[in-house]
């Protein structure tokens, strides 16, 4: 075969490679209880996505639901390939064999078929005896889920100002809810400061009262700032979707049996209702917060609360008064390490200190319990062999009592003579710099030739000089103020930013057209970071949900179902593109109209 007949079938093999369209369906199981259900997949390959969603036969007494669709792309050695799965629960609530038809998919125009399922409906155990009603679901308190705070130390009813006391915070959801939070747990109030909060809470599942939950638990750091007896009350905001199984009540004739009431599969085909909530502690302890004591206070007390304890000592064994050397002091415990000062050789008169570095390292993720490394200059003043220990002083509020904690002493040998603070501080002063005086000159005793003094602006040159350099001088300026007139750096960062985000709406539009939930989410998000990176003067991709106000929960929803779509690989499902595109224009807009109020 000759090249010129060979690079025409190439042509052809990879114009082929490229339109391939495959069309499957299968189900998860082909045997199913009465009154539960199966997962049915469609899933299409192609180039390019379906002209529209499947269409499913109905078939009579199966119960078919659509429960999403999510959406792969791939990229292998140079071949696009997308996958897009349409996912349908299907059951029944009579026993009996089924058959699922051939599904029908048109991609580009022309029809695609599935394979015929089999699908056998088994008597339900569970079936409600004739003649015995249904229990009626009733309103619980806290339907959408509750807030707890306890004391990680479960005795202590009280705090101190100052002290950072370790605290657990538990959201608790139903199990099967779909969470969405726009919110940290955050105090009511201004009595009580939460530090070092979790950045990413554990999640757990927790049986109570025979109901399961999603239990989300963040750990971290209590504070107070004045005294008296207050209730630690949290608040935290987010959305919640749970089912409703109730609607069974209200379906159509033919869906109200037991089909959809307390199965496995009611609990597919029960509608989502979707609320934003507002969760506030259940019962908040009351607080005390008393007053650190005044009586035994001690003077190098730095406000320092907690147990600590000395891990290691390093202290030169030879030194010489007047010269400096470094220590390191490493202490280990739990309590506000932030306030807690570096210790200090005793006895304290016999040496001069100053300021070093700190270094904390954790134990915990609420930096409650850990380690602080000191590494700071002492000059000892007076010689001799000496037991040089480290001490500091710090609150035991367990003990409700002031402590003073030192290290194992060291023998140090000090060479020298006795040196006074003040000594050292004045032989650290830079003696000034010795200015050079100048000879005068001698006194001059006769008057010497003199001349007529005339002003240089009597000569004839000089007008006519200045007046063609300030000619010069204005055409100069009016030049710059001609090729100049129109810029205006601020209108044209915001006429640019105005067309980048136009770009992207654009875009979502297209993905909107298309049904593409991906594609729409990843273009809002972009439209959102160019308006906020505009007014905060910032990368458009150093964006997140901490540079916003959560009180625009639009903006807040996209940018937590784009960075859900990024993890997880799946685009959101069942949503109103059109309505999130509505709600994404008019935040924009508000987002817009508060920037130009703060330029201006």
């Amino acid at each position: 075969m000759t090249m010129n007949k060979a690079i025409p079938i190439l042509w052809i093999l990879l114009f082929a490679t490229l339109h391939a369209v495959e069309v499957t369906a299968r189900i998860s199981g082909n045997t199913v209880p009465a009154e539960q259900g199966v997962m049915l997949n469609v899933t299409v390959q192609a180039d390019s996505p379906p002209d529209r969603q499947p269409s499913i036969p109905e078939v009579k007494d199966l119960i078919l639901q659509p429960r999403g669709t999510s959406q792969q792309i791939q990229m292998n050695n140079g071949k696009l390939t997308r996958s897009i799965t349409y996912s349908f629960v299907v059951g029944s609530n009579k026993a009996g064999d089924y058959e699922i038809p051939a599904i029908t998919v048109l991609v580009r125009g022309k029809e695609y078929t599935t394979q015929p399922l089999s699908l056998k409906v088994a008597a339900s155990p569970n079936a409600t005896p004739a003649g015995i009603d249904e229990e009626e679901e009733t309103e619980i308190p806290g339907k959408y889920g509750h807030l707890r705070f306890q004391m990680v130390s479960k005795d202590r009813k009280h705090v101190y100002p100052g002290e950072i006391a370790p605290v657990r915070i538990q959201a608790y959801f139903p199990a099967e809810a779909q969470v969405s939070l726009s919110s940290m747990p955050r105090p009511e109030g201004s009595a009580f400061t939460l530090h070092n909060l979790s950045e990413k809470p554990s999640q757990t599942t927790e049986r109570i009262d025979g109901k399961r939950f999603l239990v989300v638990t963040w750990f971290g750091g209590l504070s107070a700032t004045k005294a008296g007896e207050y209730p630690a009350s949290f608040k935290l905001t987010g959305t919640v979707a749970v089912r409703d199984n109730s609607a069974r009540r209200q379906r159509p004739s033919g869906f109200d049996d037991p089909f959809f009431g307390g199965s496995l599969l009611n609990s597919f085909f029960a509608p989502m209702i979707q609320k934003d909530v507002e969760l506030i502690t259940d019962e908040p302890p009351q607080l005390e917060v008393r007053e650190l004591p005044k009586e035994g206070r001690p003077a190098d007390f730095s406000g320092a609360i907690g147990e600590f304890e000395f891990q290691s000592v390093s202290i030169p064994d030879s030194l010489k008064t007047g010269e400096p050397c470094q220590i390191q002091a490493l202490v280990a415990g739990a309590g506000n390490f932030s306030l807690l000062a570096a210790p200090l050789p005793s006895p304290k008169e016999d040496w001069k200190t100053y300021k070093g570095s700190e270094d904390f390292e954790p134990n915990d993720v609420a930096s409650f319990s850990g380690a602080k490394t000191f590494r700071f200059n002492a000059v000892p003043l007076v010689p001799g062999e000496k037991e040089v220990e480290l001490a500091f002083s710090y609150f035991d509020p367990e003990k409700g009592e002031y402590r003073e904690l030192k290290s194992s002493s060291q023998k140090v040998v000090i060479t020298g003579d006795v040196v006074k603070p003040t000594e050292l501080a004045e032989a650290k002063q830079p003696e000034p710099p010795q200015l050079a005086v100048p000879q005068l000159a001698p006194i001059a005793t006769s008057l010497g030739a003199v001349t007529p003094y005339r002003p240089l602006s009597a000569a004839g040159w000089f007008a006519p000089v200045v007046a063609g350099c300030g000619l010069l001088s204005l055409a100069i300026v009016g030049v710059g103020w001609w090729n100049g007139r129109g810029a205006d750096p601020v209108k044209e960062a915001r006429k640019a930013t105005r067309l980048a985000v136009r770009e992207a709406l654009d875009a979502t539009d297209e993905a909107v057209a298309r049904g593409d939930t991906a594609a729409f989410f990843l273009n809002a998000r972009n439209a959102i970071r160019i308006g906020i990176a505009q007014r905060e003067r910032m990368k458009p991709e150093a964006v997140t949900l901490a540079d916003l106000d959560l009180e625009d929960d639009t903006i807040a929803g996209i940018l937590a179902k784009t960075d859900q779509l990024e993890y997880s690989g799946k685009a959101p499902a069942n949503e109103d593109l059109n309505a999130w595109k509505t709600k994404l224009e008019a935040s924009l807009a508000r987002l817009e109209t508060k920037s130009s109020k703060e330029a201006a």
